[in-house]
Parts: structure tokens; sequence; C-alpha cells
């Protein structure tokens, strides 16, 4: 019989201790997976609606705690455009509401003649043009959950706008967005004359020095603003930021607490088999083998429940996000490297939770571990 075998064998002896480690275990794989995929959504998610309107820059107030906090001139955008390095420049501004359904939905508005206007991708109808009377467009993802289409009418800010189009995107976020005009948005929302951020499109054609002398310029020139790449300004996200430490706190409480459970269930495996490991000393087992034995059972314990965890961890993941009350907002990004992370993770839970028992009893002589000293 090999070690392996051996171990396998020892891990049945107490089915029901067994069970409550895999679960333990589960539970709080499943939770690092789950929570961190999920906070890393937020960042990924609003980085990639940004990318696909072609915006660079955000010019954002100053301390504002999240976009939709911010108030800016909505006459901004047309001094950044002057800019040398600016090839164009509109301001956005972008609010919540609640539809009738009761769930809610991203607002976003431009001005008619704006440039992100023309980076939407249309699936159905089309843009909207001066002559509309409260157009909207809407993300296909949005569409197909209320079931709307070109010509039907959705209700924002408690005001029926025709949707003119749908459209889609390669960003989950976008897919899950309203477009109005931007004189609807101010005139519903008592925002007249303001706005929430400035989209600042690049010249292309620069070079990646030059589009940091631009941004130079534009944090010089305009220094009462918060100016970011659109990079930095997702990866600082407040709300990003909170996940991040939330996620990562509950996950290092579970973590722990499986090592613990780990722990447990070896410390009384080994106690149990107390008479086993004294008879495999006096025939001749070394130490190293007896404790690689006990690491083994550990290990395959932990990483088996681990393999499972990250598994349920996955499936948290899209069902949270998924779900009717945060639908479109949060595409999780599970990547491989997390879920390797995870298995390095419940690998380590395994040899830390095993090692001090191990260590412990191999330690003993045959005698002193029958006594059970």
């Amino acid at each position: 019989m090999t070690l392996v075998s051996l171990a396998w064998r020892n891990l049945g002896t107490n089915k029901l201790r067994t069970f409550a480690t895999v679960v333990g275990i589960v539970l709080a794989v499943a939770s690092f997976v789950a929570l961190v995929g999920l906070a890393r959504g937020v960042e990924a998610t609003l980085r990639a609606s940004l990318e696909v309107r072609g915006t660079d820059v955000i010019v954002t107030e100053s301390g504002a705690v999240d976009p939709m906090s911010s108030v800016v001139s909505d006459r901004l955008a047309e001094a950044i455009a002057q800019e040398p390095g600016v090839a164009a420049a509109s301001v956005e501004l972008t609010r919540m509401t609640s539809l009738e359904s009761g769930a809610s939905v991203i607002v976003v508005s431009w001005p008619m003649d704006a440039f992100p206007w023309q980076t939407l991708e249309i699936h159905d109808g089309r843009l909207p043009v001066p002559t509309d009377e409260r157009p909207a467009l809407i993300g296909g993802s949005l569409a197909e959950r209320l079931g709307l289409a070109v010509g039907d009418e959705i209700v924002l800010f408690q005001t029926a706008f025709p949707i003119v189009g749908t459209i889609e995107s390669t960003s989950v976020l976008t897919r899950n967005l309203a477009f109005i005009p931007l004189a609807d948005a101010q005139e519903l929302t008592f925002r007249e004359g303001q706005a929430t951020s400035v989209n600042v499109w690049l010249d292309p054609s620069a070079t990646k020095q030059g589009k940091e002398t631009t941004i130079a310029a534009l944090r010089r020139d305009f220094h009462g603003y918060a100016i970011e790449t659109t990079e930095k300004f997702a990866a600082d996200y407040t709300f990003a930021r909170f996940a991040d430490v939330l996620s990562l706190s509950i996950s290092t409480v579970a973590l722990i607490s499986a090592i613990f459970a780990i722990l447990n269930t070896m410390s009384m495996s080994v106690n149990e088999k107390r008479g086993e490991i004294a008879i495999m000393s006096a025939i001749g087992w070394t130490r190293r083998r007896i404790i690689l034995l006990i690491l083994l059972e550990g290990t395959i314990l932990s990483l088996a429940a681990g393999l499972l965890g990250i598994v349920v961890g996955v499936a948290v993941a899209y069902s949270v996000a998924l779900s009717p009350t945060i639908a479109g907002f949060i595409a999780p990004e599970i990547r491989p490297g997390l879920l390797i992370q995870a298995a390095a993770i419940t690998l380590a839970i395994g040899l830390i939770g095993s090692l001090i028992p191990a260590a412990r009893t191999a330690a003993m002589a045959p005698a002193e571990v029958l006594r059970g000293r």
C-alpha cells in the first residue's frame, strides 16, 4: 500500500469529521474566489465601459467620492478641447434611477454632438437626432431583460423616453446602460449647467510620451480638477477599493478558519492513531515518513475540498452578478491567475494545518505515543 492510498484510507476512518472539515474548506475557498472575483470585476467593468467609448482621460471634481457625486460645469469640455494634444472632449452627466419594475439603471447623457455617441455600436435602430423628443438608446442586455425594443418606451426619471435604438458592446456595463441627451438629463435631474465628468479623447497619432505630456499639461492648466487616465481612474474608483478591502478581509478570516479546521481534524486523527503510529515507528518507519503520511492526509483533504470550493466560488460569483439587484453592473473577473492562487492557498492550508500535529507526533518516542503524552 502506497503512502497516498494509506492517507486516503485514513481520511475515511471518521467520515463525519472529514465531511465537516471539507465543508469548512469549501466555504472558505469559495468565499475567496467569489469575493475577490467580484471585487476585481468592479474595476474591470468600469474600465471596459470607458475604453469602448474611446475615453483616454477622465476629468472629475477634485475630491469627489465617486463619478456620480462629481459636479463640473457643462462648459468645461470646451476649454479642455482647446488644449494641444486633445482630439475631442465631451461632458457627461451620469445618474442612477429606478425603473417601473423597481430595478435600478445607470443613465449616461452627452450633448447631441459629442464624440462618445459615435463610439456606440448600434444593434437595432439609430442614434438620436436633434429633432427627436426625449430619445433614448439602451443596451442590448437591458432591452432583453426588460423585454423592450425600438419603438417602445422606457421610463427614466419618471418620464417616458421613446427608444430609438439598442446597442451592443464588449462591455457588460455598457450593454446595461441607458443613454439620453444631456439637455434632457439636466432638466429632469435639476442639474442645469452641470455635468459629472468630462471624457477626453487624446490625439490617437500621438506617442505615449506625447500623451503623457498632454495629460501633464491638463493637470497644470486645470489644477482644480481630478484628471486621470482611464486605467488609473478605474483602479482608484472608491467603491472598487471598498470591495477589495471587504473581500480580502472576509476571505482572510475564512481561510484562517480553514487552517484551524485542518489543524483540529489532523490533531484528532493523529491522537486516535497513536497506537498505529507507535507500531510504524517500532517496525522501522522513519520520522520523515510518518510526517509525510500525515502531511499527505491533510493535503489530500484540503486539495479535494479546495477544488470543489473553487467550482462553488465561480458559480456563486456569476450567480450574484446575475441577480436582479446588480445585474449588468458587475461582471466577475475570474481569470486563471485567481484560480491558481486559490489552489495554491488551498495547498498551503493543508500543509500548515497538518504540519504542527505531524511534527509533534513524529518527535515522540513510540512508548510516549502509546501513553498519549
